[in-house]
């Protein structure tokens, strides 16, 4: 195997020269518009451009001894060829002791997601996400960090995901069907990927759980009828959808608004549970509090608005992908909705 180290974004270093931009421009125009991958052919240490294509046989031809990052100096020529930032910029960040070291597989390895997660720029959440793989997606990794990362061949880029939800095995399918109700259920679970990583962390089968990976309004359109098909007078259904399509605020309270009067009819409780706050991902939590603003002064009053989201500000919660839970936030959520409806 080979290694490559891997520098991480940090502060400023005081040991780096900074160039002008006039004296780069026609290096760093060329390095974005062509996707070039470039590399110092007497060093090991690569750096990776935004646009740039990575080909794995330079990997091949590189030396097989693991030599260390050179330091970098005031040669102009020779941060060109060797350092190029994930953005384009010449770096002038870097510092030694905060660096990544990729050991390249000999052969590309088939692993698994089993949950939804960010795919990366770089092995760090600093970087930025360039795409999301949803539960279920088979990827090809062709190397690993010593930070815990995984390089994954993308479309032919090399791009980086948390290995916290890789698997080398496929998961078990997350898609629910409609089956004949045997038995009501005292409360109903209604979501997208967080209740699904609820329902995992907490296991309790004596509810009902109608969620799946990655859906929003248009899916709960289409099941909407399963909550009355599960419940049953008393029954407390709570609804967590929205960090998926969250323009979509208008369309969900009035579709649920359009069933509120039948659910009252057959004693059934209505809860909605504002959409929780979110780490380093691709939405941010001033567009969710804009959407659960919507959401809490447009549902009819008969419906319980839940505030989750403070719940989890106040209390603080993990997450490796900026979306995702862990066992603990799922668990501790899970109470405080017990809490309420209980």
């Amino acid at each position: 195997m080979k290694a490559t180290r891997f520098r991480k974004k940090s502060k400023f270093n005081k040991n780096v020269v900074v160039i002008p931009i006039a004296t780069l421009s026609a290096f760093t125009i060329a390095l974005i518009s062509f996707g070039s991958y470039v590399s110092h052919k007497e060093k090991t240490s690569v750096r990776y451009a935004e646009a740039a294509t990575l080909d794995m046989s330079v990997y091949e031809t590189a030396s097989g001894n693991e030599q260390e990052v050179s330091e970098v100096t005031s040669d102009t020529s020779d941060l060109l060829e060797d350092t190029v930032l994930l953005d384009g910029r010449v770096d002038a960040e870097v510092e030694d002791e905060m660096a990544y070291t990729v050991t390249w597989f000999e052969s590309a390895i088939p692993l698994y997601t089993n949950n939804n997660v960010n795919l990366r720029l770089g092995p760090d959440t600093s970087y930025d996400v360039v795409s999301v793989l949803l539960y279920g997606t088979q990827v090809v990794a062709t190397g690993s960090t010593d930070n815990g990362w995984y390089a994954i061949d993308y479309d032919g880029q090399t791009l980086f995901v948390t290995d916290a939800y890789i698997q080398d095995t496929e998961p078990e399918p997350l898609v629910k069907t409609a089956s004949p109700v045997t038995s009501a259920s005292d409360i109903i679970f209604v979501g997208d990927s967080r209740t699904v990583g609820m329902e995992y962390a907490v296991k309790n089968d004596d509810y009902t759980w109608l969620c799946e990976v990655g859906k929003g309004y248009y899916w709960f359109k289409e099941n909407i009828d399963l909550v009355d098909d599960y419940a049953k007078p008393g029954t407390k259904v709570i609804i967590n959808l929205g960090v998926n399509d969250l323009g979509n605020a208008s369309k969900y309270v009035e579709l649920i608004n359009s069933y509120v009067d039948l659910w009252t009819s057959e004693g059934i409780e209505i809860y909605y549970s504002a959409v929780t706050p979110v780490g380093d991902t691709t939405v941010t939590n001033e567009q969710i509090e804009k959407f659960n603003q919507s959401l809490k002064s447009g549902l009819d009053s008969r419906i319980t608005w839940i505030d989750s989201y403070s719940y989890l500000t106040e209390n603080g919660f993990s997450s490796s992908d900026g979306l995702h839970y862990n066992n603990a936030t799922y668990t501790s959520l899970y109470n405080y909705y017990i809490s309420i409806v209980g």
